[in-house]
């Protein structure tokens, strides 16, 4: 009899991973329960994503209400999830106290050793953690008892998992009734999560951005993470300025791929761009591990603050929007799925 794992997803990025590896884990015949939770664009990438999965509990927008939506959820979850063998999640803490709770045990996967709060309350309870390979151990040895935790790394970064078997496709563009090459696709900061900084300070530098790039007759792609996003509110009316219907989703490989860049307050969105050779440029207070990595390894993606370096990258991008295609789509099939790293920890606690 197969054994039965739970995938909890929270976020649009959980969305795609886990909705892959949900794919993946199914087709070796495993049994899958995935459970996602009802915020940004998190469930209708799901939908998109054609997997089966159930939608609980939702996003609390201040220090309150994030611990009163959690602690719902958690009681809802419990209904659920029923009986499982084993957790595999993101920090979690909702997910990862059931698991401990239930004495099951959870596989963390992570790129976010920044994310302190999350990682505090759940990685001490995971049995195993697998990472990537650009990221040091040391970052998250902080958070666990080391001889109770495996940490396992694998060679590759979580985007992989769902653009390893990626073609271009212009459907998704002409629903927007978009070109390809004519925009750039914006994400802005994450300002209400826990780890996050400056986050205001990026938003008037993403609006600058936004002012300068529709006056060189480019289209904006904005994905907002809030419904009342301050960006979104003051550019609603504006031409060119494009946000895509929460019932309508986002494929972001199809549209990173045609686009003249990508730029993200967080680190996701440009680490997807880079790796299918458009550029992709984080805002993120601090540079991240994987990021850097992949900037080694020769893929389009930088760190900027600069409202003149940002520009300037662009320009470069516009003048040949095509230089890093095939190179980047070469380099990621060298790269490895975090499921190779899972499918080690599941064996190293002879869980199959």
């Amino acid at each position: 009899m197969a054994i039965k794992i739970w995938l909890d997803a929270l976020t649009p990025k959980q969305a795609m991973l886990f909705g892959s590896m949900y794919r993946d884990l199914v087709l070796q015949g495993y049994n899958v329960l995935l459970t996602a939770r009802d915020y940004d664009y998190t469930i209708a990438t799901l939908r998109q994503l054609d997997v089966k999965f159930t939608a609980v509990g939702g996003y609390g927008y201040d220090l309150r209400n994030k611990l009163v939506e959690e602690l719902k959820r958690m009681l809802l979850l419990l209904d659920i999830v029923e009986s499982f063998d084993v957790l595999i999640a993101y920090p979690n803490p909702a997910a990862a106290r059931i698991a401990f709770g239930l004495q099951k045990p959870y596989i963390a996967l992570t790129d976010s050793p920044h994310s302190e709060i999350p990682s505090r309350l759940s990685l001490p309870l995971a049995l195993a953690i697998v990472i990537s390979s650009c990221i040091p151990k040391k970052s998250i040895e902080q958070y666990i008892y080391k001889e109770k935790t495996h940490i396992i790394q694998f060679n590759g970064v979580d985007e992989v998992q769902w653009l390893r078997d990626f073609k271009p496709d212009q459907t998704y563009l002409k629903l927007l009734d978009l070109k390809e090459y004519s925009y750039v696709v914006i994400r802005p900061p994450e300002i209400r999560a826990s780890y996050y900084r400056n986050g205001f300070s990026i938003i008037e530098l993403v609006e600058k951005l936004i002012q300068y790039l529709i006056k060189q007759d480019l289209s904006i792609v904005y994905l907002p993470r809030y419904n009342d996003d301050i960006i979104a509110s003051k550019f609603s009316n504006t031409r060119n300025f494009i946000i895509p219907a929460r019932e309508l989703g986002v494929k972001g490989s199809q549209l990173l791929y045609y686009a003249i860049a990508s730029i993200s307050g967080g680190g996701t969105m440009a680490r997807e761009a880079a790796l299918i050779g458009t550029l992709g440029i984080s805002l993120f207070p601090q540079e991240l591990y994987v990021d850097a990595c992949l900037e080694r390894k020769g893929f389009p993606i930088m760190h900027a603050s600069s409202f003149e370096e940002i520009i300037g990258r662009i320009k470069e991008s516009i003048r040949d929007a095509e230089k890093y295609k095939n190179d980047s789509l070469i380099a990621l099939q060298s790269l490895e799925k975090p499921l190779s790293g899972v499918m080690k920890a599941l064996e190293i606690l002879n869980i199959i």
